[in-house]
């Protein structure tokens, strides 16, 4: 990914630093193309400390047309690096439950086909609807981690059946990030002109699992939200320890 006016070098990575709604712009402008395929990534600390791990990982990510800071940890970071005059900073935070939004918004204007892969049983039909958008939608794989054979056959038929527009990636990070890596060719010769990693975003969206009060967003709490009402994430959290150290190693590079 080329660094531009709109992105911060931020952990190895080219991070959008404009506001989110620059991004529908360049969405419509990759939508009004003729041709073209592009991705989009919504890395937060913890997957920052993941792809330190994991070399795939942190390929797929540098690979993306658009890499969103979803995380504030990402934001206070960039902040802090800048203050010491390491990077520039981030704008904010931009979260991938609102693009994903945007996006489905955009999609249902021009009539444009979704397909989401991954989630948690969106549906008992292989499509749901959300705003007055139908949606595609397949659960992929009973386990990401063992795919069968007959599940990526399944799959691979429903994208050249479909030929979506628009692809959301349900299936968690890395594992959402690296499919679309090693589909990219799939996708783009079924005229997918955007592959989105959405984690667990469809959960909000459909209010499977309520998204934290404005107030707690706007404090940059969100995370801490998630730990209240999904204590399971602890484990997880504490990333953040090690993200912390990354942060340091960074302030002296």
């Amino acid at each position: 990914m080329k660094k531009t006016d709109e992105t911060t070098l931020l952990f190895d990575l080219e991070l959008f630093s404009s506001r989110k709604s620059a991004l529908l712009s360049i969405f419509e402008k990759w939508l009004n193309e003729t041709s073209g395929f592009h991705v989009v990534y919504t890395p937060n600390p913890e997957q920052i400390v993941q792809s330190r791990g994991n070399e795939a990982f942190k390929r797929a990510l540098q690979k993306a047309d658009v890499l969103l800071p979803d995380g504030v940890g990402l934001v206070v970071a960039s902040k802090i690096l800048a203050f010491f005059k390491k990077v520039q900073p981030l704008h904010e935070r931009i979260a991938g439950v609102e693009v994903a939004e945007d996006l489905l918004e955009l999609a249902r204007q021009r009539e444009l086909e979704v397909l989401v892969i991954g989630g948690r049983n969106y549906s008992p039909e292989d499509y749901f609807a959300y705003k007055g958008a139908k949606i595609n939608w397949t659960h992929g794989f009973k386990d990401i981690s063992l795919p069968t054979l007959n599940e990526k056959r399944q799959l691979e038929e429903k994208i050249v059946k479909i030929k979506p527009t628009i692809v959301f990636v349900a299936f968690g990070a890395p594992a959402q990030e690296l499919w679309i890596e090693q589909h990219r060719v799939l996708l783009q010769q079924n005229g997918v002109r955007i592959a989105m990693a959405v984690g667990g975003s469809f959960d909000y969206l459909l209010g499977r699992v309520p998204r934290a009060p404005y107030w707690f967003r706007k404090l940059g709490l969100e995370w801490l939200f998630r730990l209240i009402i999904e204590p399971w994430r602890l484990k997880r959290q504490l990333r953040l320890v090690k993200f912390l150290g990354i942060v340091i190693q960074e302030l002296f590079s």
